[in-house]
């Protein structure tokens, strides 16, 4: 330890430590009043507190993966949605096959992530979509990691995942397979009234189709959120791995789904005659009951819907991939076709920024134009 005089007369006690990070000699400070033995004395002791801190702060990053996971689970937990910490849980399974819970944290490195990817996607069985959540989860804990200070870089950081050459080519579909022209609409929503049975689920179809809600929106939708011309889109459904009964309403996907949609006229009957059948179903309709729902008063099912509309959509000879999802492209293909703007469109949908949502319009507003030439060039005099 050396001490320094100072010009406003006070005292500067340093002392030198080694920075087990970098492993890089660095100098500690700290500044007293005067320079008596019993100044000395507690200057020597506050230095070797100080000390002690910035090398304890090391010691913590000796924490094992499975230390590491379940703090930031903590954290992780009250930031997100049920839904999304329930995702995190299962993915863990996945991950320790090759990120073991007993490895140090400051030991695990891009290469042993690369093989986590290889394991699961290059030569395993997993989606490349599952697996890109995965190495988006692993990011995120070593991101916690880092806000900790127990480790100074991310492992995740420059692994790529490489596709195979079967992803690539799907990948490529052709965007028009992504949503249903009018007349495809038109098909499924014959077969899907065309028995009482299977009308609620035409009516969900035709629903989604006119506003372009996502399906855990149209889940949530309660009576009070219908003014008569609009609908208030404040929330969706929550049923991972809970009973449809359980269910539970909460908030929006994101801060751009929180919106109000005007809906047409027809969209308009379809609210009416369904508050009707509810009413006749179960007696009084009250405010905070849900819109659309099954014979026991549950709200509809993601999964029933989507096989009632599978199957509609082999017995119309449409040769897409079908889930409720489509209409909501379909929608905004609906819109382009109309000559809305694309910055309204996304507003109505939900969307801050939705690549989908740009492809579907460009593709739909060229072919237009092509349509406009290919007319013009039938002309004859």
């Amino acid at each position: 330890m050396w001490i320094e005089n100072l010009p406003n007369g006070k005292f500067k006690y340093y002392e030198r430590y080694k920075d087990p990070y970098t492993e890089k000699w660095k100098k500690i400070s700290i500044t007293l009043d005067t320079n008596s033995n019993r100044s000395v004395k507690s200057a020597a002791r506050l230095l070797s507190e100080k000390i002690d801190n910035k090398i304890d702060s090391h010691s913590i990053s000796d924490i094992t993966f499975k230390d590491l996971v379940g703090e930031w689970l903590k954290y992780y937990k009250v930031r997100v949605k049920r839904k999304s910490y329930l995702h995190a849980l299962d993915t863990m399974e996945v991950i320790n096959t090759v990120i073991k819970p007993e490895m140090l944290i400051k030991n695990i490195d891009s290469n042993l992530i690369s093989k986590l990817i290889d394991k699961m996607y290059t030569f395993g069985k997993y989606s490349l979509n599952y697996t890109s959540q995965i190495k988006s989860t692993v990011s995120q804990i070593f991101k916690f990691a880092i806000s900790k200070k127990y480790i100074f870089s991310n492992p995740t950081d420059g692994v790529k995942i490489v596709p195979k050459k079967q992803e690539e080519e799907s990948r490529k579909i052709k965007i028009d397979q992504k949503y249903l022209e009018k007349n495809e609409v038109k098909l499924i929503l014959e077969r899907l009234y065309s028995t009482n049975r299977k009308a609620n689920n035409g009516r969900i179809a035709e629903f989604l189709w006119l506003t372009g809600l996502r399906f855990g929106e149209l889940q949530a939708l309660q009576w009070k959120n219908f003014d008569g011309k609009s609908i208030a889109v404040d929330g969706t459904l929550d049923a991972f791995k809970l009973k449809i009964s359980e269910a539970v309403k909460t908030t929006p996907k994101n801060i751009n789904s929180r919106r109000i949609v005007d809906i047409p006229e027809r969209a308009i009957e379809i609210l009416e005659y369904q508050k009707q059948i509810n009413q006749l179903r179960f007696g009084i309709v009250k405010e905070d009951d849900y819109i659309f729902v099954s014979v026991q008063n549950n709200p509809v099912v993601l999964n029933s819907f989507n096989t009632q509309l599978k199957k509609a959509g082999i017995e119309s000879n449409i040769e897409k991939t079908l889930s409720s999802h489509i209409f909501r492209h379909s929608h905004v293909s609906l819109l382009a076709e109309l000559n809305i703007p694309i910055k309204t469109i996304m507003q109505r949908v939900g969307h801050g920024d939705a690549s989908t949502t740009i492809k579907i319009y460009n593709h739909v507003t060229n072919k237009s134009k092509q349509d406009v030439i290919n007319a013009l060039n039938k002309i004859t005099l």
